[in-house]
């Protein structure tokens, strides 16, 4: 008696699978693209009067505390290279010298007057405030270069 045994289906596989942690990595990697490429195309939210202003705290900034590389950064090419432009050795000694005789340099966005932006040339007047030395009006113009403001003599 020879009975047909056909072989039991085998068993299904019960393991897991890497189709869903796949999906899984896709979505993760086309959402964080996503965020750093919006990040990155998106313009600057600020107008260029904004961005004017901001030079000008940055620059004056840089001045008070004696940090060169963030006046290099908010000074336009033509002024870095001029033969009267600071060298970095001995500057910050500089600048302390003069903050202790005039004080610091203050302004905020009442004091920058008249500020007009023609394309890639600003001007502005500015009322500086030093703690010692009293209130100086300057003319002062800027410069867009490289998609940046820097102040420009």
């Amino acid at each position: 008696m020879s009975a047909d045994k056909s072989p039991a289906d085998p068993a299904p596989d019960r393991g897991t699978t890497a189709t869903p942690f796949l999906i899984a990595l896709v979505v993760a990697v086309l959402v964080i693209g996503g965020i750093i490429g919006w990040n990155v195309l998106r313009p600057d939210p600020l107008s260029d009067e904004a961005k004017v202003q901001r030079t000008i705290g940055q620059y004056y900034g840089a001045l008070n505390k004696g940090r060169y590389s963030d006046l290099v950064a908010n000074t336009c090419a033509k002024d870095r290279a001029a033969a009267d432009f600071p060298k970095e050795a001995g500057f910050v000694d500089a600048r302390k010298a003069a903050v202790e005789k005039d004080g610091e340099a203050k302004l905020d966005e009442k004091d920058v007057k008249d500020l007009t932006v023609t394309g890639d040339a600003a001007t502005a007047q500015l009322i500086v405030r030093y703690e010692k030395a009293g209130e100086r009006t300057e003319q002062a113009k800027f410069v867009r270069e490289d998609g940046a403001w820097k102040k420009c003599s």
